[in-house]
């Protein structure tokens, strides 16, 4: 995907931040977008949502961490998912590798926080330093570090304060490639160009045949969890904002990174049922509910709770707000059989919450509410986004193009497509965006929409 290579730079010490320069709090709101569903839209209200953010409060800074192995978020902020031909990488994946490494980038971040040295590179049974052995992220992420001679003990290491790595080195600003990009959404970008199937570990005691190639055993992702956890609250005070786009591969541990990191998960939701249900079931361990969050919430790892349910490409009759007969809140009026369908949704997830105590845990209420009444979880927890046009939607996608920057006129992406949208249509989408946006966040954010 990511065009050509460039050649690997040798990585500098881990820059950690200095205590004059640590935030007196962590960002107000930090996100992660999930679902182990691909195709329901996450990437793109992820993008939308973070350009938003950005234009509604330019004073403030927005973060946005691209976990998916695909890199979609990374491409869509620096010049969009044009190929120019068949077999060309995307623009904004070039743009990616003409302008970092991966040192530079969540690779090289992931590498540097599962190496940072602190408390975490003791053996706890031996009291002796961890030897560095190859990434428990697999190959893709793996750089073995220079043994190190400290000359302390465990217990020195276990009372030395927490340093909190800078993220600063992993950021781009799109905006210096993608002039569309508000100027203060800043990215820590990807562009993995190696097979995932490859990126497996190979130790002597580990049996390929034993663990799905997306999967990762044991818990030694955790330790890079706190270090990220501890990065993100150290940014300094403008960053208010930070979103993580994770990959449909929801058992995958950059998507237990973003769940071990951020206080919200928004969970985007397609009206299949099948693709309903693998959220509690599936066949293949990945189930996001089952699989993934209830063990990290038994464990004590799982900060993020779902914060809203989002039903994605819900067709319109009508730009007003409406509350469906079941009590969900839509910024657009869907059709009669869209909404009844929404509710119906809805009162299974509340069903599972009622029925099995795990569940409700997934959600920041107590069970009072949880098992109150249907309208009350319908409105706190679910909304909907609406279908939008397929030319708007392909020219945002394809030139990297946020719907709240979109205006009337012609566009025309690198691949030859080119059309405009109308300032009616326009103004609509802009409306329901900074709407939904609002609610991921707050208030604060809520503004005019910008002149189509």
């Amino acid at each position: 995907q990511s065009g050509r290579n460039l050649p690997s730079l040798r990585p500098a010490p881990p820059r950690t931040r200095a205590a004059s320069r640590t935030r007196a709090m962590a960002p107000a709101h930090t996100v992660c977008f999930c679902n182990n569903r691909g195709g329901v839209g996450k990437t793109f209200m992820a993008f939308q949502t973070a350009c938003e953010a950005a234009r509604a409060r330019p004073e403030k800074k927005v973060l946005v961490i691209d976990f998916s192995l695909y890199s979609d978020q990374t491409a869509l902020l620096l010049g969009g998912s044009a190929r120019e031909s068949f077999g060309a990488p995307m623009k904004g994946l070039q743009v990616t590798v003409d302008n970092t490494t991966c040192d530079t980038r969540a690779e090289g971040l992931i590498r540097d926080l599962e190496h940072a040295p602190d408390v975490m590179d003791v053996d706890e049974r031996s009291g002796k330093e961890r030897k560095p052995s190859s990434s428990i992220f697999g190959a893709f992420f793996s750089r073995q570090k220079s043994p190190t001679k400290t000359g302390k003990s465990a217990e020195a290491k276990e009372t030395a304060p927490p340093r909190a790595l800078d993220l600063s080195p992993y950021m781009i600003r799109p905006n210096d490639h993608n002039p569309e990009i508000p100027p203060n959404l800043f990215l820590v970008p990807s562009a993995g160009a190696t097979s995932w199937s490859q990126t497996q570990r190979e130790d002597d005691d580990f049996d390929e045949k034993e663990v799905p190639l997306w999967a990762r055993r044991g818990d030694g992702w955790q330790a890079c969890a706190k270090r990220l956890r501890l990065a993100i609250d150290a940014l300094p005070e403008p960053f208010q904002a930070v979103f993580v786009d994770t990959d449909h591969l929801a058992a995958c541990v950059l998507t237990k990174l973003a769940l071990a990191c951020c206080a919200k998960t928004v969970v985007p939701l397609s009206f299949d049922d099948g693709d309903f249900n693998r959220l509690f079931q599936d066949v293949t361990g990945n189930a996001l509910f089952t699989d993934v969050m209830l063990p990290m919430i038994e464990n004590g790892t799982c900060r993020a709770r779902v914060f809203r349910m989002v039903f994605t490409k819900v067709t319109s009759t009508k730009n007003e707000p409406v509350t469906t007969d079941g009590g969900i809140d839509s910024p657009f009026k869907p059709t009669n059989t869209v909404a009844a369908q929404m509710d119906a949704m809805a009162s299974q997830v509340q069903s599972a919450c009622q029925s099995d105590r795990r569940y409700a845990a997934l959600f920041d209420e107590n069970e009072d509410f949880i098992a109150g009444t249907n309208s009350q979880f319908r409105k706190k927890y679910f909304t909907a986004m609406k279908l939008v046009p397929d030319l708007a939607a392909n020219l945002s996608k394809m030139c990297g193009l946020p719907l709240c920057a979109m205006t009337s006129r012609k566009y025309t992406a690198p691949s030859g497509l080119s059309g405009q949208s109308s300032k009616t249509v326009l103004d609509g989408l802009k409306a329901e965006i900074r709407n939904l946006m609002t609610r991921v966040l707050d208030e604060t954010y809520d503004g005019t929409i910008s002149a189509s």
